[in-house]
């Protein structure tokens, strides 16, 4: 990962910064989502991504308690098989969402500028501009 670039953007032309959405689910998009959050006014994609990071959260401890309670690894299995189902449940909500807000480009990417954009007009609305 490049670390000058934290958020590992893109750019899908040449104007457009963009993260790429994948199978799985990167720190980098939660961090935009999240990021986002804080000027728009409805938190539902923040709460998508925290639960999303809590299952991830969960998953792992569960992993972990396999080989600490090797008397109980099938329980700890189907859990963690659980949880995953439940992530990707979560992740395939969050790229409808960003879909639906048309923050995806036509390459699969999550646009930045398109999110920073939404963000900003949300807040010059927010505050009486428009």
């Amino acid at each position: 990962m490049d670390t000058s670039n934290p958020l590992n953007t893109s750019t899908s032309n040449a104007s457009e910064r963009t993260i790429e959405i994948t199978a799985d689910v990167s720190e980098e998009l939660l961090f935009a989502i999240c990021e986002s959050v804080d000027v728009i006014a409805c938190e539902c994609p923040g709460y998508l991504a925290r639960l999303l990071r809590q299952v991830q959260a969960f998953r792992s401890y569960t992993n972990s308690c396999i080989d600490q309670f090797p008397e109980d690894a099938e329980t700890h299995h189907w859990l963690s098989d659980r949880a995953e189902q439940v992530e990707k449940i979560l992740f395939q909500t969050v790229v409808e969402l960003m879909h639906k807000e048309n923050l995806i480009t036509d390459d699969n990417q999550l646009s930045l500028d398109r999110l920073s954009d939404r963000a900003r007009t949300i807040a010059i609305k927010q505050i009486g501009w428009s």
